[in-house]
């Protein structure tokens, strides 16, 4: 039975970027059917971390932070590179008081993402430098996205830190915590038993917390004007962007440690879009909310994409040294 249950698991993960997309057509399809499982979203980021954090222990996060080169090259690419060349590509496109330019950047302007750690984990990463680098970003946005807006936008924004940090606190920080904790205390029981049990359950969660995202835009898409559709061409280009410039990055950093390769890669590429959707939503107009929130999709479609292609990456680059 459970040989069952974890081929399930691998068989979702070797399949990600067919599953992901149809998630997302369910979610823009049947949104009502979808709306009620919004608010466990938070719960089911929370089991996957947990889940993905296994396998890490204090002394892996102590590694990573010994080495911080990695971790600093993240940190400066996601809050002040991606934002500034966002805003001057958006701004030729549409001009600089545009609200797809300011939705854009808004989008470009968030934390890491927490499923960043899922994805790391799934694709064999250093979750460790995926820790930590997602805790760093969660913890200073609340300083980083008003700065941002301020100084590219022209516009002050009001931040709830205390509730943006509380949300990564309970889908990542205290999951990690429990997870780290339950491995070390169990001398591995956590790595080598639980978390192969709970594999299939996570992978399993990822097209349900898509297809919920994807209620969001549902209107919108299926509404599509010949504008928003150029929105769309133009935020794809950027999320695919971020993806590209996250493994040109890693391929400088990592040398040839390929989890810190997938870690990098994955940690540039993904944003939490939810989080500026709330502030678009709360500080802006319809008009910055899409761009604002139309990468979720793309992000989770390509993020499937992009996992494929570091893999074919990396086992080239294991042939030419073997």
């Amino acid at each position: 039975m459970q040989r069952h249950w974890q081929a399930i698991g691998r068989l979702v993960g070797s399949h990600l970027t067919l599953i992901v997309p149809i998630g997302v057509a369910v979610g823009v399809l049947f949104p009502q059917t979808l709306l009620p499982l919004k608010p466990t979203i938070p719960t089911l980021f929370a089991f996957m971390t947990f889940q993905n954090s296994l396998s890490n222990n204090l002394g892996a996060m102590r590694v990573a932070l010994k080495r911080p080169v990695a971790l600093l090259v993240v940190i400066a690419l996601v809050h002040v590179v991606a934002p500034v060349l966002v805003f001057a590509i958006a701004s030729l496109v549409f001009g600089s008081d545009s609200p797809t330019t300011a939705g854009v950047v808004l989008a470009n302007s968030v934390p890491i993402g927490a499923s960043a750690i899922m994805w790391v984990g799934m694709f064999e990463g250093e979750v460790a430098l995926g820790l930590c680098a997602l805790l760093v970003s969660s913890l200073i946005s609340p300083v980083t996205i008003p700065a941002t807006i301020q100084l590219l936008l022209g516009a002050t924004i009001e931040v709830d830190a205390p509730g943006m940090m509380g949300n990564m606190a309970y889908m990542v920080a205290l999951p990690a915590l429990a997870a780290t904790v339950l491995n070390m205390r169990t001398h591995g029981w956590g790595e080598r038993v639980l978390s192969p049990v709970l594999m299939p359950a996570s992978r399993l969660l990822l097209p349900l917390i898509v297809a919920t995202n994807a209620t969001g835009i549902s209107d919108h898409l299926l509404h599509l004007t010949p504008q928003l559709a150029g929105v769309m061409c133009l935020v794809l280009c950027f999320v695919v962007g971020g993806f590209v410039l996250g493994m040109v990055i890693a391929g400088r950093v990592a040398g040839n440690n390929e989890q810190r390769f997938v870690a990098v890669a994955f940690l540039c590429g993904i944003r939490n879009i939810t989080a500026g959707a709330v502030l678009a939503a709360q500080y802006f107009g319809p008009e910055v909310l899409f761009p604002a929130i139309m990468g979720t999709p793309f992000q989770q479609v390509l993020a499937a994409t992009f996992g494929k292609v570091m893999e074919r990456v990396l086992s080239r680059r294991r042939g030419r040294q073997g």
